[in-house]
């Protein structure tokens, strides 16, 4: 769990405030359902006073006041309620927001009734009672009502559903990011210490998966020439101190001249388990050793270079997917298809993977969008990836591209493609989209090169970012990381097979 100087500090850097101003508390009695205060107005979360004798009285004090607060809370006394929706994905119930300043009145209210001081605490903790929103254009709270009774605040609650959804989509990457963490504070502050453990448990491993897409992007970017390793740069003469882009050979040297092997399998949407495509695209990183990557800073000069094939199952030409997708199996766009029956898929595709037909038994870096779905699917037609004994690494663009975007959701190829200007059509093909995969990964890798050269970080070639997505300036991505095979889950029924 955070310590509190740790959540302190990171509410301060959220724009929690511990002024008192009320520049809408003269009308708060003329406030209409669903109306939204200026930015400014203070909050405190309803939650947080209401749990106010544990987090802030001696255990001698917290029970005496808890059983004061019953019994006052609406003791000639209503609340006005706001409220804001959860914008992550854990479906957390709304929060009810109230004013500060009805809760610093409270307070003095029931000081007077004990006959004993009780307040907003100062220093730090004080700015958990004092919350302004909007900054960054992010959402305000919503008025909800007026309570003066639990069950008139429980008859609140369902009306949240009823009232506008603020729209997220409107809103830059960076501020929606800053605004979930700050929500994720807030509702920190009011847990158990159990709850409070999972919330910063949670945060910990999300923030730790961000910088494992981050050093996925510069394993990928030393497998193509434009990051070294920490030993070479630390005495490498080869480090362009003048910066680097795109109409210039790759500046630093391949590290372990290493295949990149793209798979994307397409399976029926009426019967998953059954699959009708499988496409691969290869990238020998040897041939792009002296081919700069093109200007635009998407490597267009290598995408020449890959090498595609588009597999057809013989047993399954007549499922097209129609409902979901638009299945396009006969629109492959960079070559040939090839018609293979279900018996003899598995050897072609290791025939092409391993690179059988050579003597040249070099490092394999499987690539895909979302992959861990198509390597399983993989061994549903009876290849299995893991036996494969040049298999060494992983790159997966859908989080490559959550690294690149410095966003928690990821997107699906096709927008992926468009917002890299990576011109394409007929997606949903399984050659296609294995190519179109590798051009993402290539697009990714170069624009990230080019942008970290010209922000003249070339000296320590690292992250400008020191938030949750960094992993650090001194770290060049580390060894080869690959996913551990899944293990089979079999079925109840007597006679039944594993299930992938």
């Amino acid at each position: 769990m955070a310590s509190n100087r740790e959540l302190y500090s990171m509410m301060n850097s959220l724009n929690f405030t511990g002024s008192v101003t009320q520049p809408d508390g003269d009308r708060l009695s003329e406030l209409k359902v669903g109306e939204q205060p200026a930015k400014g107005f203070e909050f405190c979360p309803y939650k947080l006073i209401r749990k106010y004798p544990f987090l802030y009285c001696s255990k001698q004090d917290s029970d005496d006041l808890h059983e004061c607060m019953k019994l006052t809370i609406f003791e000639n006394r209503t609340w006005t309620f706001f409220y804001l929706l959860d914008p992550g994905p854990t479906n957390r119930e709304p929060l009810l927001l109230v004013p500060s300043s009805q809760v610093e009145e409270y307070l003095d209210y029931v000081s007077s009734w004990m006959k004993k001081k009780f307040s907003v605490p100062a220093d730090r903790e004080r700015e958990k009672f004092f919350i302004t929103f909007g900054e960054m254009d992010t959402p305000l709270p919503r008025f909800i009502g007026h309570a003066n009774s639990h069950n008139a605040v429980e008859s609140l609650k369902p009306q949240v559903l009823k009232l506008p959804k603020d729209d997220l989509t409107r809103i830059g990457t960076a501020a929606l990011e800053h605004y979930k963490t700050k929500m994720d504070v807030i509702y920190t502050t009011f847990r158990t210490d159990k709850k409070k453990k999972d919330v910063e448990a949670a945060r910990l491993k999300r923030f730790e998966r961000h910088k494992r897409y981050g050093r996925m992007m510069k394993r990928a970017q030393r497998y193509l020439g434009l990051r070294s390793s920490i030993t070479e740069h630390a005495n490498s003469s080869r480090i362009p101190r003048m910066g680097w882009n795109g109409n210039i050979p790759a500046p630093f040297r391949i590290e372990g001249n290493v295949r990149f092997v793209c798979v994307d399998v397409e399976a029926w949407e009426r019967a998953t388990h059954i699959v009708t495509e499988v496409g691969l695209a290869i990238l020998d990183t040897r041939d792009t050793k002296n081919i700069p990557p093109g200007g635009a800073d998407v490597g267009y000069n290598w995408f020449p270079l890959i090498k595609s094939h588009h597999f057809r199952i013989r047993e399954h030409l007549d499922k097209v997917n129609r409902q979901f997708v638009a299945g396009c199996p006969d629109s492959f766009t960079f070559g040939q298809s090839y018609v293979v029956s279900s018996r003899d898929i598995s050897d072609v595709l290791s025939t092409i993977i391993e690179d059988k037909e050579s003597d040249d038994k070099r490092p394999i870096v499987m690539v895909g969008h979302d992959m861990g779905q198509d390597l399983k699917y993989l061994k549903k037609v009876g290849y299995n990836i893991w036996k494969a004994p040049h298999f060494s690494d992983e790159v997966d663009t859908k989080s490559m591209f959550q690294r690149y975007e410095k966003s928690i959701n990821g997107r699906g190829l096709q927008g992926v493609c468009q917002d890299l200007r990576i011109p394409g059509h007929h997606f949903h093909n399984a050659g296609n989209d294995a190519t179109y995969t590798l051009r993402a990964m290539i697009a990714m890798a170069v624009n990230y090169a080019s942008q970290s050269f010209a922000r003249q970080n070339d000296l320590d070639h690292g992250d400008s970012d020191p938030g949750e997505w960094s992993d650090g300036a001194t770290d060049d991505g580390g060894p080869p990381v690959k996913s551990s095979e899944p293990v089979p889950q079999y079925n109840n029924r007597a006679g039944s097979g594993p299930n992938w």
